[in-house]
């Protein structure tokens, strides 16, 4: 079994002006992904950033590891806007986004409704020895739940109120080892990212800015 876990990020919406965008594509991302890929290209464009590459082809979730320095200071100023006015950074949430869980190189889970790229360290808990079962990547909404049964964890994606953004399959089993690999190597490129967030902290007021961007600390 292979498994990956991609870090993503989502632009927020205040960085778009959506009239400029246009209509969005018929159907969703996942059947009709080249003009959903074009047209998220047009949202980077109107939002006046590169063209960075989707995690999935014509979602909204971007890979981390492109991102200049130009770029991610635009995109941090939008995400500390709430209806026109500015927002302290040790107030804000962090970046939306999250991890995309990939198994056999097919998308299983994306990041939900409303998650930050601080619920990425949600998939390390689920991993730890002392894990047992519970609800993780809590930021978003609806949640996942995990269930680990010796090596193998058992990740449910049903909700009885909310439905699941999809791609989530309902149930997803992968192996424990497996996965632990997969959230080490992504680590890394979050490690990355953070220290290109981290070039902009005397910009923004604060000592270290993926401290609340990607950690989502208080």
């Amino acid at each position: 079994m292979k498994v990956e876990l991609i870090p993503a990020i989502e632009i927020s919406r205040t960085a778009v002006d959506w009239e400029r965008v246009g209509q969005h594509p018929i159907g969703d991302f996942q059947r009709n992904p080249a003009e959903w890929d074009d047209y998220q290209r047009r949202v980077l464009e109107v939002a006046g950033l590169a063209d960075y590459s989707r995690v999935i082809k014509g979602s909204p979730f971007l890979h981390l590891n492109q991102w200049s320095l130009p770029d991610l200071r635009k995109l941090i100023k939008a995400h500390l806007l709430i209806e026109d006015e500015p927002v302290p950074v040790n107030e804000s949430c962090a970046l939306f986004g999250g991890g995309v869980l990939f198994v056999d190189d097919v998308p299983v889970l994306v990041p939900q409704c409303c998650s930050t790229i601080a619920d990425f360290y949600g998939w390390k808990q689920i991993v730890a020895p002392s894990f047992g079962s519970g609800y993780f990547c809590l930021e978003g909404h609806p949640v996942p739940r995990a269930e680990r049964q010796g090596n193998l964890l058992t990740i449910n994606c049903q909700d009885k109120d909310e439905t699941f953004d999809q791609p989530a399959q309902k149930q997803i089993i992968v192996g424990v080892n497996e996965l632990a690999a997969a959230i080490e190597k992504a680590e890394l490129v979050i490690l990355n990212f953070s220290d290109k967030i981290d070039a902009l902290s005397t910009e923004f007021g604060v000592q270290k800015l993926s401290d609340y961007l990607i950690l989502a600390k208080e």
